[in-house]
């Protein structure tokens, strides 16, 4: 097995086909959906008793990438799926027949770099369902969070982070790539989830929204994530000092209940959605469950900008 296969498998095994490299919650995470399972099998079941002969080719589909057995894996999965869209046809009828559904070449493309990655039948098919099932699209309440570009963007991509993750300090700069690369066509929301097992994360994200009050959160972001080895009080301090802030007006709105507010409704947020580790990233209120790293990011919003353009 190669090693980008390796690592996919660990993913899975370790994750159970979430984030990849995460720190988690002190609690169990989520007990699997037993009724997204359900409507997945009826979904199938359908496709299996309505299905025309199985299609193995698809115009614009290259597939040349693949040895024999992960063809055989990519068709039978993509005849097994219904189209993304909800209509009686398999994802590769929709593709065959060029149907209206815009997401069906996308979710074979999907599918055919996911099989790449190694993975099986069973899996691709829930990472299919997490990716293009619109029942999987999540309404985010970020009233309030600090963001970063028009509210009016294509794409919104929604992350809850802690500061002492040394996962989300990975993040931090690839989503920063990220946006230079979609400049205009992205924005970004912050969403504080401090970890109980992180116990100078909370006073790191009083102290970034504290800067906000004067119009240095991002920069404060990017301080304590460069610096995640030191958040003890004089560090938060010396980084204010760096950022020309007001040192007691900084206090007084670490400690103020208005910012303890903020953090306890984004943590909020992040427990309805039954988040258990950070960093979690949601792009168009749909949890990104690959690795986070810019080209996979790339893609995904490159499509989601695709699919809504007219």
């Amino acid at each position: 097995m190669s090693n980008g296969r390796l690592a996919w498998a660990l993913v899975l095994l370790v994750g159970g086909l979430g984030l990849g490299a995460s720190c988690r919650q002190n609690r169990n995470g989520r007990a699997p959906d037993a009724a997204g399972a359900a409507h997945r099998g009826a979904h199938t079941d359908v496709a299996q008793a309505t299905a025309p002969p199985e299609v193995t080719s698809v115009p614009g589909l290259d597939l040349a990438a693949l040895g024999a057995s992960e063809q055989e894996t990519f068709w039978r999965v993509a005849n097994e799926e219904l189209s993304p869209c909800g209509d009686p046809h398999s994802l590769a009828q929709c593709g065959r027949d060029r149907l209206p559904c815009r997401s069906c070449m996308p979710a074979l493309r999907f599918l055919g770099a996911r099989i790449r990655d190694g993975l099986g039948p069973e899996a691709l098919s829930e990472l299919l369902h997490q990716r293009y099932n619109p029942q999987e699209v999540q309404r985010i309440r970020t009233e309030g969070a600090p963001s970063r570009g028009s509210s009016m963007a294509a794409v919104t991509v929604v992350e809850f982070s802690d500061y002492q993750c040394p996962h989300c300090a990975h993040a931090m700069p690839v989503l920063r790539q990220v946006e230079h690369d979609f400049e205009g066509r992205v924005r970004v929301v912050h969403m504080n989830f401090p970890l109980e097992g992180h116990l100078r994360a909370m006073a790191a994200a009083r102290a970034a929204l504290a800067a906000g009050r004067q119009e240095k959160f991002w920069e404060m972001h990017e301080l304590l994530f460069s610096n995640q080895r030191a958040l003890e009080n004089n560090d938060l301090d010396r980084y204010a000092t760096q950022l020309h802030l007001d040192l007691n007006r900084f206090h007084a709105d670490m400690d103020s209940p208005a910012v303890a507010a903020e953090i306890a409704a984004t943590r909020r947020e992040g427990e309805r959605l039954q988040i258990s580790g950070t960093p979690a990233i949601y792009i168009n209120g749909r949890v990104f469950n690959l690795p986070i790293e810019r080209e996979p990011l790339r893609q995904w919003i490159q499509e989601e900008i695709d699919t809504v353009a007219p």
